[in-house]
């Protein structure tokens, strides 16, 4: 069987196959800055986290091939566990190697787990500051719309990248009703909080009247059983 000739007469090359070339070397360095980076401002949960991932070794580096990286999306996602902190591992390791895992690993996690320790010091605290309180009800409002945002622009390259339709819309369909866990955690601050609500307004109302000087908390008055001393 010969190669495959064009019009001259000369054979045409044929493409390898395999796997993709490994990336050129990345330096710990950049490793340590541009996975703490994502680290410290991926905010809005996995759909930032894979966003940003994909932004920094797909699109601008091309450290990584796309279907490659779509690979790796699936896979973690198979796998017990945070996705985006495995899939922000591997990215590492494929990048630099072992080296870069242990490097990246801990340069992606550690930035969210100092901001949590200490907004959880703050929040927990007896009256946390104003302004504490002010940030935090503004980061509820934004996070969602920051992870709709990410989760629809990553929606699109995986609808480009698409080898049949309807298997693409089979899994769109089941995601969404994994989603539904999601929701449902959601909604249940929301309701947490009305609860809460509900219950200080109750308590408020039956609160007993205070007690006068000749009341004691542990002989509390029977107006009943001795008037001369409710009179």
């Amino acid at each position: 069987m010969g190669l495959p000739e064009d019009t001259a007469g000369h054979p045409e090359p044929v493409p390898p196959t395999g796997p993709a070339p490994a990336p050129a070397r990345v330096s710990l360095a950049t490793v340590l800055r541009e996975w703490g980076r994502i680290g410290c401002i991926g905010f809005g949960g996995p759909p930032t986290h894979i966003k940003l991932l994909r932004e920094l070794c797909v699109e601008r580096r091309k450290w990584i091939d796309p279907q490659e990286f779509e690979d790796a999306i699936a896979a973690c996602n198979l796998l017990p566990g945070p996705a985006s902190t495995q899939l922000a591992i591997f990215c590492a390791w494929r990048v630099r190697g072992r080296p870069g895992a242990l490097a990246g690993g801990p340069a992606f996690i550690v930035p969210g787990l100092i901001a949590i320790l200490a907004l959880s010091a703050l929040f927990l605290a007896g009256s946390p500051p104003l302004w504490v309180l002010g940030a935090g009800a503004g980061a509820g409002a934004a996070v969602p719309a920051v992870a709709v945002q990410a989760g629809w622009s990553l929606l699109g390259a995986s609808w480009r990248a698409r080898a049949h339709t309807a298997r693409w819309v089979a899994y769109l369909l089941a995601g969404g009703g994994r989603g539904r866990h999601d929701r449902g955690m959601a909604g249940a601050g929301p309701a947490r909080l009305r609860l809460d609500r509900a219950g200080r307004r109750a308590r408020a109302v039956t609160r007993p009247p205070a007690r006068t000087a000749g009341h004691t908390a542990s002989s509390p008055c029977r107006c009943w059983q001795e008037p001369d001393r409710c009179g």
